[in-house]
């Protein structure tokens, strides 16, 4: 793109900017234009901008345009002897990068005659010493093929101890029975997940000594065992309980026998028997309740007899008040002699008045569970008023019916209020001379539960009002009424 003068010169010093990235000038440059020769200065400067390299070139002005016949051809020769120059010096410069390479590459090729009769001595103690290896890998091919024959071997038993591992493994995971192995000095071989219990370990605590643990069972005498174990080879049993008395386990100390019936160890074993504990000591309980039941029902029991027979009544009045205490003691067997619920008391004792037919009968108000002395004594009260309205009153007839209402009254005292009320019935006149049935409800009431009992008559029929207080001794009652106590109520 040039114009002629110009292209020799801009070719040159665009070569030497490269070559020496510093700005090169160029003066008096003759460049042939249109309307003939102008003199200008040429400079190239290098300007780098990040990994590459650019070059800015500037035309310097250096006179007016002459015409062809005014510059002659005296510029012609001008610069004709600035290019020859410039080729001259450049070719100078070459030679001598020249000469430099020839030497360098005498100076390598010397070098690389040296490295190559180094390597040929190489060569040859590799040559020898893969000769040797020759022979080294015979013998490691023999040495190997044993060794594959004993690995083999190995890889069978390595199988068998890993699956005795893993079934060693799964049963420490599932056994419910805490479990630590010790060696002779008391120091934590292993433990199975159950121990944690007893004791506080953790997975870090294998390899330091039981002594250094704080355990939640109460077992002064664990040092003193273990060592008695080891020394007469012995099974030690004993009963230990955590601290707080929650749990209680049976603890066992075997020892560990190794190769040759060594003793190199124990095995300390805690076998969880609180429910065992729970119910022996529930079974204690029971049976001192059982007997202390028994003797107040045979005292009743007494009781009744004594005061039946000698006034001449009937015989199966007896035998009643007999199945009415047999009915409630069902019940509370049912319940684990805790507590009965009132109405299921009451529903009992008409049961064999009404047919098993409930239409005529309804119990009214809240869930009240009660306590054995309690349920015993008003199974009696509520037989004596079911056996007098079936020969007398309410249930004597087809028309006859019994409403049993209860309430709860208070807080403060809080008390359960148990109203008897027969209509429909016979009419009555008046009540009856006083027998053991009539003192059999209000004094059993004012004694064996610290109430009131009333028999009167409303509307032509009976009505029995029976106040004790809601003591948790002898009635829980639920308050308020829940949905569910509702819908007993009504039905």
């Amino acid at each position: 793109m040039a114009r002629p003068g110009l292209r020799a010169d801009l070719r040159a010093a665009l070569h030497r900017a490269r070559q020496s990235g510093r700005q090169v000038m160029r003066d008096r440059v003759a460049v042939q234009t249109d309307g003939g020769v102008e003199m200008i200065s040429l400079a190239i400067e290098p300007i780098s901008e990040g990994s590459e390299t650019a070059y800015g070139v500037v035309f310097i002005d250096r006179g007016p345009v002459r015409t062809q016949n005014e510059s002659g051809s005296a510029a012609h020769l001008a610069a004709e002897d600035s290019t020859v120059e410039q080729i001259e010096a450049e070719l100078q410069e070459t030679k001598e990068r020249l000469q430099s390479t020839i030497e360098e590459r005498k100076t390598a090729n010397e070098e690389f005659c040296a490295s190559n009769e180094e390597l040929l001595s190489v060569n040859e103690q590799l040559q020898s010493t893969n000769e040797e290896l020759e022979t080294s890998k015979e013998e490691h091919q023999s040495a190997n093929e044993e060794l594959q024959t004993i690995n083999n071997e190995f890889t069978i038993k390595i199988d068998e101890l890993d699956r005795a591992n893993s079934d060693l493994t799964n049963l420490f995971e599932s056994t419910l029975i805490a479990t630590i192995f010790l060696d002779r000095n008391l120091v934590i071989r292993s433990f199975t997940p159950a121990v944690t219990k007893p004791f506080n370990l953790i997975p870090g605590d294998r390899g330091r000594p039981l002594s250094d643990i704080v355990g939640r069972i109460v077992y002064p005498e664990i040092d003193k065992d273990l060592r008695a174990v080891f020394g007469g080879g012995e099974l030690i049993e004993r009963s230990v309980s955590l601290g707080d008395g929650k749990a209680h386990y049976l603890a066992r100390i075997h020892p560990y026998r190794a190769r040759k019936n060594i003793i190199d160890g124990a095995v300390v074993t805690f076998i969880d028997v609180t429910n065992i504990v729970v119910a022996e000591e529930r079974q204690k309980v029971l049976s001192a309740e059982l007997s202390h039941r028994v003797k107040n029902t045979l005292a009743v029991v007494s009781s009744i007899a004594e005061r039946t027979l000698p006034d001449g009544e009937p015989k199966d009045d007896l035998i009643g008040r007999f199945h009415a205490l047999g009915h409630t003691h069902d019940l509370l067997s049912n319940a684990g002699w805790t507590e009965a619920a009132l109405r299921d008391v009451i529903l009992s004792q008409l049961a064999p008045h009404t047919g098993g037919d409930s239409a005529n009968v309804a119990v009214n108000g809240p869930p009240v569970m009660l306590k054995p002395q309690a349920a015993l004594l008003l199974a009696l009260v509520v037989h004596e008023l079911a056996t007098n309205a079936a020969k007398y009153g309410a249930l004597s007839n087809s028309e006859g019916r019994v409403d049993f209402d209860r309430t709860v009254t208070g807080p403060n005292p809080s008390r359960l209020e148990l109203i008897w009320r027969e209509q429909g019935g016979p009419r009555i006149e008046h009540l009856t001379k006083r027998g053991f049935g009539t003192e059999l409800i209000e004094q059993g009431i004012r004694f064996e539960l610290q109430g009131e009992a009333k028999l009167e008559l409303a509307n032509g029929g009976l009505l029995c009002r029976i106040i004790i207080p809601a003591d948790p001794r002898y009635v829980r009652v639920s308050s308020p009424p829940d949905k569910s106590a509702r819908e007993e109520a009504a039905s």
